[in-house]
C-alpha cells in the first residue's frame, strides 16, 4: 500500500460511510434492537470513526505530497525530519501547490474548533438540564422506592424521567405512582436506573452535541435520530430483568407519552415514554431469526476497517512525536 491508495481509500470510506451508513443502520435495526448496548456502541461510534477518518486525511496527503515550505529554514527542517519519521511508506512524492505543514494544520485546528463548539454545547446542555430540573424539582420531596432515591414531584400527571444525578436523578410524579401498581413501579424504577448507570445522558450530551454543528452529513443525522431508541431500548432490557416484561409493558401503556406539562420535552432527553408502537412491540414479540444479521455485520466490519485505516495515519505521527521524530 502506498499513501496514495490509502489517501483514496480514506477518502471513498469517508464519503460511502456519510451517504450509504444511514441505510446499513436501518435494515441493520432489527438485529441491533437484540443487543441494544451493543448497538449503542455500534451506533454512536460511526460518528467517532467518521470523525477519526476524516482527520486522517490531511496527515496522509502531507505524506504524499511536496508543496512549497511556509515556514522558517529551521521549522521546516524540523517539520520535514518528523514527517518522514512518520511515514511509513516509500519517500516517493509529488510536487503539489499545497505545503505539507498546511495539511497537517488543518486537521489540528478543525479538531480544536470541534472541541471548542462540543464543549460549548456540553456546558449549554448541563445549564439547561439544571435549569429544568429546578423548575420541575422546586418542593419535590426525596424518597425511597423499591430500593431507589426518588424526587416525588406531586402532580396528577403520570410521568417518570432521569436528570443527571447531580440534576436530580430519578423523577417520579405522584400521579404515576397512584397509577403503577408495585410491578410496574419496580420496573419504571429500573428502567430510569438504567439510564443513570449506564450514563445515557452523557451520551445523548456528546452525540447531540456533535450533531449541532455536522447534522448535514446523513451518517450524523441518522445516528442522532436512531440513537435515543436504542437507549430507551437498553433501559428497557435492564427493566425486563428486574420487573418482568409485562410489568413494563403496562407501565407503558399507562404513562404513554405524557411528560410534565411544564417541562419542555428536550430539557428531559432521557425520559421514559412509550415512543410509538415499535418500542412495545418489541418487548412483546422481539424480532427473532438472522433478520438484519447482514446489514448488522457489514456495518460493525466496515467501522472497524475504516478505524484501522485511519490508524495507519495516525498512530506513525504519534509514536513519531513520542520518538523525538528520530529516524
Amino acid at each position: 500500500m502506498t499513501a496514495g491508495i490509502l489517501t483514496m481509500a480514506l477518502c471513498t470510506g469517508l464519503v460511502a460511510l456519510a451517504v450509504f451508513g444511514p441505510w446499513l443502520l436501518r435494515h441493520a435495526a432489527p438485529a441491533l434492537v437484540r443487543v441494544p448496548r451493543l448497538a449503542i456502541v455500534v451506533v454512536a461510534g460511526g460518528i467517532g470513526v467518521w470523525l477519526v477518518t476524516l482527520l486522517a486525511i490531511g496527515p496522509v496527503l502531507a505524506w504524499a505530497g511536496a508543496g512549497p515550505a511556509l515556514l522558517p529554514e529551521r521549522a521546516a527542517e524540523v517539520c520535514q525530519r518528523c514527517l518522514t519519521a512518520a511515514n511509513p511508506f516509500s519517500a516517493d512524492t509529488t510536487e503539489t501547490l499545497i505545503p505539507a505543514v498546511l495539511l497537517l494544520a488543518l486537521p489540528v485546528a478543525l479538531a480544536l474548533a470541534l472541541g471548542a463548539g462540543l464543549a460549548r454545547q456540553m456546558v449549554r446542555r448541563s445549564s439547561r438540564s439544571r435549569d429544568a430540573a429546578r423548575t420541575l424539582l422546586h418542593g419535590a420531596r426525596r424518597q425511597l422506592l423499591h430500593g431507589h432515591e426518588v424526587a416525588l414531584v406531586d402532580a396528577e400527571h403520570p410521568f417518570a424521567l432521569t436528570f443527571p444525578d447531580r440534576h436530580g436523578g430519578i423523577v417520579l410524579s405522584t400521579g404515576a405512582v397512584r397509577a403503577l401498581g408495585p410491578g410496574e413501579l419496580a420496573a419504571v424504577l429500573a428502567h430510569e436506573h438504567a439510564h443513570l448507570h449506564q450514563r445515557h445522558h452523557l451520551i445523548t450530551a456528546l452525540v447531540d452535541s456533535i450533531a449541532a454543528y455536522l447534522r448535514w452529513v446523513p451518517l450524523i443525522r441518522a445516528v442522532a435520530d436512531a440513537l435515543p431508541h436504542y437507549l430507551e431500548i437498553a433501559a428497557d432490557d435492564q427493566a425486563r430483568r428486574h420487573a418482568g416484561t409485562r410489568a413494563l409493558v403496562s407501565a407503558l401503556v399507562k404513562l404513554g407519552e405524557r411528560t410534565h406539562p411544564a417541562m419542555p420535552q428536550h430539557s428531559c432527553p432521557v425520559a421514559l415514554h412509550a415512543a410509538g408502537p415499535e418500542r412495545i412491540r418489541h418487548l412483546v414479540h422481539p424480532s427473532a431469526g438472522l433478520a438484519g444479521a447482514l446489514p448488522a455485520v457489514a456495518i460493525a466490519a466496515y467501522l472497524v476497517g475504516m478505524a484501522a485505516l485511519a490508524a495507519l495515519v495516525h498512530l506513525p505521527y504519534v509514536s513519531a512525536a513520542l520518538t523525538g521524530c528520530t529516524i
